[in-house]
């Protein structure tokens, strides 16, 4: 009863805080994340994320640049371990866990290569209270017609807070070839991290269209990515649980250092946005059974009148 009224009063407060903007210029969309497209299923293994945002402020004429945005997430991410039928915990290598939140992130761009934000999220992890269980095991019977996962020793039912700020920029080397970096620092009871991404872009796409839903600089045409990022994992409830409880009954250690290797591509016909971002990402645990994960980031937004 108490988890049905917690979701009534977000879907609720997403409506009226979405509602209750006049945006200059908005967007709406969607992101996924998987790896199913290559042919696997575990570790960090979906990401469903629905977006909605835009411009709450923009230059005037005679004044300095200053965009101001506001953008809204609904997202659900779901873990797997690598055997995902067994029920043994001395086979689990990494911890099944459901994560749905919503966020709100705030961003100001003084011109389009540089930008900063604050961002907060509030969410529950449960396998049933996340409805990642269901959504599994009903893609892989329905679909994929492979048998339920067991969803054994899942993390159990915790709300969460968190508040991140970031920090983006970038910088022409050369026509449209520009080196581009993002800073993040998150505290929280879900995940505290410190990370640095950065790479090359080249393309016709002025200002950061990789670094979330630019809007300050909108142009049709591509850009291409190619980069890295850092990750300095403090503590991350997905990997590990509560620390004070142990919560799993398996010895699962979350590595404090992770890397990934990402290479993609944005493309703007307006009024859609496209986006694919391949990732490859070192160990999340010392547990696991195999050495990189990837996965692949699609996105499809639309820029509203």
């Amino acid at each position: 009863m108490i988890l049905k009224k917690t979701y009534r009063w977000l879907w609720i407060r997403l409506l009226f805080l979405v509602t209750s903007f006049a945006f200059a210029q908005n967007y709406a969309g969607i992101q996924i994340d998987n790896d199913l497209y290559f042919g696997i299923d575990r570790y960090y293994s979906s990401g469903i994320f629905l977006k909605y945002g835009g411009t709450i402020s923009k230059n005037k004429e005679n004044t300095p640049s200053v965009f101001r945005s506001r953008h809204w997430t609904l997202g659900q991410e779901i873990n797997t371990p690598s055997f995902r039928y067994t029920s043994d915990p001395d086979k689990i290598d990494f911890p099944y866990n459901g994560w749905l939140f919503i966020e709100r992130l705030e961003e100001t761009f003084r011109k389009p290569d540089f930008g900063y934000g604050w961002a907060v999220q509030l969410g529950t992890t449960g396998a049933n209270e996340t409805l990642a269980k269901w959504m599994q095991n009903t893609y892989h019977i329905y679909v994929l017609k492979l048998d339920p996962l067991s969803w054994a020793w899942a993390l159990p039912q915790a709300f969460h807070l968190n508040a991140r700020v970031n920090l983006k920029w970038g910088k022409e080397i050369q026509g449209p070839l520009k080196w581009v970096q993002e800073y993040q620092a998150q505290a929280g009871t879900f995940r505290t991290y410190l990370s640095t991404r950065m790479g090359i872009q080249l393309g016709s796409l002025a200002g950061l269209p990789f670094f979330g839903e630019r809007l300050e600089a909108l142009s049709d045409g591509s850009s291409l990515f190619l980069g890295t990022r850092f990750i300095y994992n403090i503590y991350d409830y997905s990997l590990s649980g509560n620390l004070q409880t142990n919560e799993l009954p398996m010895d699962i250690e979350a590595n404090s250092l992770r890397q990934e290797f990402q290479v993609g591509m944005v493309f703007i016909k307006r009024p859609w946005k496209g986006q694919f971002l391949f990732h490859s990402s070192s160990n999340y645990v010392r547990s696991q059974r195999y050495p990189r994960h990837p996965y692949l980031n699609l996105s499809v937004i639309r820029i509203l009148p």
